[in-house]
């Protein structure tokens, strides 16, 4: 069906230099729409026009060309092909002319045409009427000349073998540098002799007048007084009523900078391939639609396969069951919140050794226009030599750690015993001496718990046991604890008793633990810690705040990270090993809870972290 209010239809119509009808097939030649043009024809020859409901050309014309039009325009509608038809309209103020009418069908599926397109012409029928003749070659001449000159590419038309300039507009005047004068009438050769120096390219021109077919040079680099650069140049013969080509019409196009962008893309990819290759990393890409997955030689070596094109069925099946999961959830965010995604995983390779592997693997999706995500790319790099030094590292901090507790347990009920036994004693030295070495040996105790709990986490190996409980209960507990460790700073707890969470007693304690310690750590003596928790929307929240050395804005997304300290001439007097937060947020991370920090450099901070509540 055609659409009457298109806008693009009906600046076709308007913008169209010659008459346009167009017709509706039933009732017979029923004008629907027609352009300023054939309004101004039917003025013209005394006709009278109205929208929508008279068969104007119909009504001009005798009974027999009258059938002879409607049996064209009913071909037209049943096989639905163009055809046209000379007419002469007898009832109208000029009869030494006839019309030649072009019929273009508008399809819609497989049903016959309802509405064809006609445009018409006038000829005169005097072929002696030369003014008319000469008036509408002027015409065309001047329309040619005004498209000419104003198209946005350099253009011009060269006659004969000898190649002369017949015509050039501005633009390629300009990338030549020469005024007409210089060019007009003269042959190429003689008038751009550093054109004239590619005998090559102008023998290939030249041979358009005998092969008669057009020529593309692409990337043409040219150099001139003015312009130095790359440019497309085509070449269409221009042929007489003979079929004989008499000039060449040229078209060239500045792409200078596409190809200076294209060589620094190279470059820039070149210099990528160099750093992946150094890097032992390779690169691969997995087409969305068809769920292929296309390898580079370096990831094929890495994944020790026989072709680099697989589906993503297999590439899956390589993948560790406890792995998979989290890998494809990663992605499946990534391409949800279009953003890159890192992850680490295993891979079991087939064969007879069962051989594994861990892999790191870094991408981003891409969209089309519509938004519809197209493929996947990233870079892979062998990560098991890596990963196999850390979990010996793991293995030899989590031995040592459990080594060292041993003789600290004992060295611990030695002090106690002692305090014990001097107990009903007056040697205050003696006393205060066993209380110091009592809370030195917490210290340590703590600290070799941290790293038992690192090489832990970082083997999988901890485990939660959750239970209901009263969580201000427990805080209360810790910071009575806490009060006697550490006698210098006042501790406050904030918070109603009967805010229950299920999750693990221990592990929430040594978080709080933790938080107090480092509150205590980096304040002055005699200064508040105060904690408080809160109930929120569906969690709990618990803060721990100091006034302390405060943190820099740029040094608090760091905090959480492993053996992070903050380097300035303040922290370096005060002991730890920057694993501490490290442990407190992997603990709350495993209970589907956050932690973060809020600080004012110089006047204190605040440690947070929230938790579920129970259900």
């Amino acid at each position: 069906m055609i659409d009457l209010s298109s806008s693009f239809l009906k600046a076709l119509l308007k913008h169209s230099k010659s008459p346009l009808v167009i017709f509706k097939i039933k009732p017979v030649l029923v004008v629907v729409e027609h352009n300023d043009a054939y309004q101004a024809l039917i003025e013209r020859i005394g006709g009278k026009l109205k929208f929508y409901d008279i068969d104007v050309i119909p009504n001009l014309l005798s009974d027999r060309e009258k059938d002879l039009l409607i049996k064209t325009v009913n071909k037209v509608s049943e096989l639905k092909v163009n055809a046209g038809l000379i007419i002469h309209p007898i009832y109208s103020n000029s009869p030494n002319v006839k019309w030649e009418l072009e019929f273009s069908p508008v399809l819609h599926g497989e049903k016959p045409a309802d509405y064809i397109i006609c445009s018409l012409k006038e000829i005169p029928t005097n072929e002696n009427d030369l003014e008319s003749i000469l008036f509408e070659l002027s015409e065309s001449e001047a329309r040619f000349r005004g498209f000419f000159e104003q198209a946005p590419l350099g253009m011009c038309v060269l006659r004969g073998r000898d190649l002369i300039t017949e015509y050039a507009n501005d633009n390629i005047l300009k990338l030549w540098g020469k005024s007409r004068k210089e060019i007009i009438g003269v042959a190429q050769e003689e008038a751009i002799q550093e054109l004239g120096l590619q005998k090559q390219i102008l023998s290939r021109v030249k041979d358009i007048f005998k092969t008669g077919e057009p020529l593309t040079l692409n990337e043409l680099k040219i150099s001139t007084p003015i312009a130095d650069g790359y440019f497309i140049a085509m070449y269409q013969p221009l042929k007489n009523d003979k079929n004989e080509v008499t000039s060449i019409l040229v078209i060239i196009k500045d792409i200078t900078e596409q190809v200076n962008f294209k060589k620094e893309l190279l470059k820039a990819k070149d210099i990528l391939k160099i750093a992946m290759d150094a890097s032992e990393m390779g690169s691969w890409n997995i087409d969305i639609e068809s769920k292929k997955v296309l390898l580079s030689e370096r990831a094929k070596q890495i994944y020790e396969l026989e072709s680099n094109k697989l589906d993503l069925d297999e590439a899956k099946s390589l993948i560790s069951l406890e792995n998979l999961s989290f890998l494809t959830s990663s992605i499946r965010k990534a391409l949800h919140n279009r953003e890159a995604f890192n992850v680490e995983y295993q891979i079991n390779l087939k064969g007879p050794k069962n051989k594994i592997k861990w892999l790191r693997t870094a991408g981003k999706a891409y969209y089309n226009e519509q938004g519809k995500g197209v493929y996947i790319a990233g870079a892979v790099l062998d990560i098991t030599e890596h990963k196999q030094d850390e979990i010996r590292k793991n293995d030899f901090i989590g031995m040592v750690s459990h080594e060292l507790k041993t003789p600290l347990t004992a060295l611990n009920a030695y002090v106690q015993l002692l305090q014990f036994k001097l107990k009903e004693t007056e040697n205050e030295f003696t006393t205060e001496t066993l209380n110091k070495i009592n809370v030195q040996l917490k210290r340590m105790s703590l600290m070799i718990d941290g790293f038992l709990n690192v090489s832990l986490l970082e083997s999988g190996k901890i485990q939660l046991h959750k239970v209901d409980f009263d969580l201000v209960e427990l805080i209360q507990i810790i910071a009575e604890e806490n009060r006697v460790i550490l006698p210098s700073h006042f501790i406050q707890v904030i918070g109603a008793d009967g805010m229950i969470v299920n999750a693990d007693r221990e592990k929430i304690g040594n978080v709080i633990n933790n938080l107090i310690s480092n509150a205590a750590k980096y304040s002055k003596k005699e200064s508040f810690i105060a904690i408080k928790c809160e109930k929120r929307a569906g969690e709990l929240v618990v803060s721990v705040e100091d006034e302390g050395i405060g943190i820099k804005e740029n040094n608090i997304p760091k905090l959480f990270d492993r053996f992070f300290r903050v380097e300035s001439p303040v922290t370096q007097t005060i002991a730890g090993f920057g694993v501490g937060l490290y442990i407190c947020a992997e603990v709350i991370e495993r209970h589907q809870g956050k932690i973060w920090a809020e600080s004012r450099y110089g006047e204190g901070s605040t440690f947070y972290f929230s938790l579920p509540t129970a259900e």
